[in-house]
């Protein structure tokens, strides 16, 4: 379950067991976007109308109260993977049919969202790094391992293990985010892959 591993992305920073995950929307309000989000796609995704109606009028004024508290809007609309994590509460928007993989983790400020008409949406890989202010426009690809420095806009494809920076975004370094993203099991998939 996807939600599970996104509350186990905050217990595993706290040193916490994984058990713990039940605790995390008690210490972690930056969780609590990240529930209404799973909940609402979940519920949109759903097949069965005498199901889905009412689940969705439990799950709108919810995701409203969400975006009064918090200030961040997810779209139930977005395909977010695993791992999700928010580091602070505050201006974070995410459009609809934006596509993130997993173990992303995102600051205050971001925005991430189309330009115009015809499925003009970003792409985002695995274990994407989204720094304070970081705004990604259009159509772009971002691969997998990338940093996207504070205040950068990008509004152009980015390559794996690239960090960028600046208005327009640029790749300054291609160290990747391993630096900047943690999870549990993290260490065991890092030595798997040097197989």
């Amino acid at each position: 379950m996807r939600l599970l591993d996104d509350l186990d992305a905050y217990a595993f920073r706290k040193g916490w067991p994984k058990w713990a995950v039940v605790l995390v929307p008690f210490v972690y309000p930056c969780s609590w976007p990240i529930i209404v989000y799973r909940f609402g796609a979940w519920v949109v995704r759903l097949k069965y109308k005498w199901l889905k109606i009412p689940l969705y009028i439990i799950y709108f004024p919810l995701k409203r109260l969400m975006e009064v508290l918090t200030t961040i809007d997810i779209s139930e609309y977005a395909e977010i993977g695993k791992g999700f994590y928010i580091a602070h509460l505050g201006n974070i928007i995410i459009g609809h049919h934006i596509r993130i993989g997993e173990h992303a983790s995102m600051h205050q400020g971001v925005t991430i969202g189309g330009s115009g008409k015809g499925g003009r949406f970003p792409s985002i890989g695995d274990r994407v790094y989204f720094g304070a202010g970081a705004k990604i426009l259009g159509p772009v690809e971002i691969g997998d391992n990338v940093v996207i420095g504070a205040n950068a806009v990008v509004n152009r494809d980015v390559a794996d293990q690239a960090v960028v920076a600046g208005i327009p975004a640029t790749t300054i370094s291609d160290r990747g985010s391993d630096d900047f993203i943690h999870f549990r099991g993290k260490e065991i998939t890092s030595e798997s892959s040097d197989d």
